[in-house]
């Protein structure tokens, strides 16, 4: 019995295409865990964990969405959860399956004592602003000159490039 290898394809028959504009907000994950199957582990082994590193035990994927892509790359949003961070990872790929680049461009992430918040919202033209602050766990203590944004574009060859920072 021969096993067909895995391919890009098959990780993209997760990922539903979705009509722009979004908001990936910390809560909008539920929809995404609620509407799309579960990602197999050979999948995640092979084209979302970051070559050579191993997910402990806790570590969660789930499928969001495919972006619109060109002839030369396919692009999609993935949510990573572990252990105090919950992440909205844009990765996208060569035709072929090869990883270009991926980027976190939402979620939360704390090392216990500070928060780091991010907010992405994709608009009709696939351009990704990003506003980020960090901060005290306590949100009371919020300090907005510790916020920034930012804009992100995916090139025609699938690179990832920052576009704006403002504080």
């Amino acid at each position: 019995m021969t096993n067909k290898p895995i391919s890009l394809g098959d990780l993209l028959e997760f990922f539903p295409p979705m009509e722009l504009p979004i908001t990936l907000t910390s809560e909008i994950h539920h929809v995404f865990l609620r509407e799309n199957k579960p990602i197999p582990q050979a999948l995640i082994t092979k084209f979302l964990q970051p070559e050579g590193e191993e997910d402990d035990g806790f570590t969660e994927y789930a499928a969001c969405f495919r972006m619109p892509g060109t002839d030369q790359y396919k692009a999609i949003i993935f949510w990573k959860a572990s252990l105090m961070s919950y992440e909205y990872i844009l990765a996208t790929y060569r035709n072929n399956g090869q990883l270009i680049e991926s980027r976190v461009i939402g979620g939360t992430k704390s090392d216990g004592t500070t928060l780091l918040k991010r907010i992405a919202t994709i608009d009709d033209d696939s351009l990704i602003l990003v506003a980020e602050g960090i901060g005290p766990l306590d949100e009371r203590q919020y300090n907005a000159n510790q916020s920034h944004t930012y804009q992100l574009e995916i090139a025609e060859t699938g690179d990832i490039f920052q576009m704006i920072s403002e504080n």
